[in-house]
């Protein structure tokens, strides 16, 4: 059943999605990276959840010399979706490198918990033919997951047991409408521990040039205890 139970707060500079009975995310941020035609070195805009510029949607904004940033979150259909969009704001050309829409970090305080050590987590695999269901990549020390999980249109994880009344499950998925660049979603982790949680468009080096903008794919963001319901959810999104 999808978790409708869920409430979004902006706690320590970052944004917190607890869900009653199921995971919670903590301090989810944002940030953009890119470079100028003066320089190479990367450049790394971070989107903290500080004071809001708009309630509604909930948006916040970030600017330097080169770059203005808007993150934007708001409902969606029993969960909620989320954009980062940059301006080129300075006279030059501006070379986005990535847009990550959402960053939480274990070593700034991140936290991913679905009830459950990540040695216990699997992750849906995708491409797969919609007549064959739902198929796990469970977390193995020995295998490509020992660092955790990559995809790139749809992420879904979850314990196969928690501390919770059923073992929840998250979903994160890229809206196809709004994603002309590829989109990647990461999770590292080990057996014992969550590291981090990466949602991006990875831009390599768009150049958009004074007063342009580039946005990043909507992504979507739903939890449950029913994985196969979440894909329906995010596939019905689409239409």
């Amino acid at each position: 059943m999808l978790n409708e139970n869920g409430i979004l707060a902006m706690l320590d500079q970052g944004l917190t999605i607890n869900w009653d009975d199921g995971p919670t995310l903590h301090k989810i941020t944002a940030q953009a990276r890119y470079h100028t035609s003066t320089s190479a070195t990367s450049q790394l805009m971070r989107v903290r959840a500080g004071r809001p510029y708009s309630d509604e949607p909930l948006t916040f904004k970030q600017a330097d010399e080169s770059l203005q940033a808007v993150w934007t979150w708001q409902e969606h259909r029993g969960g909620w979706c989320a954009q980062l969009v940059v301006t080129n704001v300075s006279d030059a050309d501006v070379y986005i490198d990535t847009l990550e829409v959402m960053r939480i970090d274990s070593s700034y305080g991140g936290v991913f918990n679905l009830g459950a050590p990540p040695g216990l987590w699997r992750c849906m695999k995708e491409n797969l033919p919609k007549d064959k269901g739902i198929a796990w990549e469970a977390w193995a020390e020995s295998t490509a997951s020992a660092g955790g999980f990559v995809r790139t249109q749809s992420f879904i994880v979850q314990p196969t047991v928690s501390n919770r009344s059923r073992p929840p499950a998250v979903i994160i998925a890229v809206n196809p409408a709004t994603a002309p660049l590829p989109t990647e979603i990461h999770l590292e982790c080990s057996g014992e521990r969550f590291e981090r949680l990466s949602v991006r468009t990875r831009a390599d080096g768009t150049l958009i040039a004074s007063g342009a903008m580039l946005a990043s794919a909507e992504i979507w963001i739903a939890a449950g205890d029913d994985a196969a319901e979440l894909l329906e959810w995010a596939q019905g999104n689409e239409r």
